[in-house]
């Protein structure tokens, strides 16, 4: 296996290891180990079946390489997004549900903007912006509810 053989790779390699390291060390606000799992989990699911939809049914875009799935693609597919997710969830209040929303949002839009700068990947038939709305919707509706539900008593005392 050749390392380092596609354009901008080293940028995912980058975004893969601060994520990492970050969701290892970040301090426990919403989440406790358990809850970091389930939510990487959960995440780095619908990420992948999106994705897929995206770049094999609708050829939206390529990542590295289009035949194949090489490994920066799994990582950067499987733990990136999870890894934003996590920490969402993790720092997540309420209160400041706008602050979260739009600077998560941001945060996505210039990451995306990134790998098609560094040329990792290419749009067909996608914009970068069209990215905005996608996250925008996702910060706003899903994980506001999976953080209600993830805090939500399942047993409720007298």
């Amino acid at each position: 296996m050749e390392f380092m053989k596609y354009e901008g790779e080293w940028y995912v390699w980058i975004l893969v290891f601060i994520s990492i390291v970050f969701v290892l060390t970040m301090p426990k606000k919403n989440l406790t180990w358990v809850g970091i799992l389930i939510t990487f989990v959960f995440s780095a699911g619908l990420t992948w079946t999106f994705d897929t939809i995206s770049m094999s049914t609708f050829n939206l875009f390529d990542l590295a390489k289009k035949i194949s799935i090489e490994l920066s693609d799994a990582l950067l597919i499987g733990i990136v997004p999870a890894s934003i997710a996590t920490i969402y969830v993790n720092f997540y209040k309420p209160q400041k549900k706008w602050f979260f929303v739009l600077s998560f949002t941001l945060l996505c839009f210039v990451l995306e903007l990134g790998l098609v700068q560094v040329g990792y990947m290419k749009n067909n038939g996608w914009n970068t912006w069209y990215g905005i709305p996608v996250y925008f919707i996702i910060f706003k509706f899903l994980f506001p509810w999976y953080f209600h539900l993830l805090t939500k008593p399942l047993v409720k005392s007298r």
